[in-house]
């Protein structure tokens, strides 16, 4: 079994859960941990201190500095536009590792479906 960890104070949404489902697994178990970095290297060393694959809501310095030490880890984008319900959709789950790859897409923002682009990861 894969664990996913989920870096926000924010729950999951539907199409966030099934995205994480698609690319890691059905029986993947998603930790959620709503730490607040204090400073630019937070995610960096929260990546480097835990052993599964992570998601994260941070700042922009945060990602950068992630990716300049070389950790993976993955991020969503909403469409643009918001729902009749007031919510975002899913747009794309892009991972970083060593460059920023869409590996998963929802093109239509009413649904919360999308298509892995990767095999799941085992």
């Amino acid at each position: 079994m894969n664990k996913v960890y989920w870096v926000s104070r924010h729950d999951l949404s539907p199409a966030q859960d099934s995205a994480i489902r698609d690319l890691h697994g059905e029986d993947a178990e998603v930790v959620k941990d709503p730490v607040v970095f204090s400073s630019v290297e937070g995610l960096a060393d929260y990546i480097g201190s835990h052993d599964g694959f992570v998601y994260a809501v941070a700042g922009a310095p945060h990602y950068l500095h992630a990716a300049l030490e070389s950790c993976k880890f993955g991020v969503f984008e909403n469409h643009p536009a918001r729902r009749q319900d007031g919510t975002f959709g899913l747009a794309a789950v892009y991972h970083v590792e060593g460059s920023l790859k869409k590996v998963w897409v929802n093109p239509d923002p009413a649904s919360d479906q999308g298509e892995a682009l990767i095999p799941v990861a085992r």
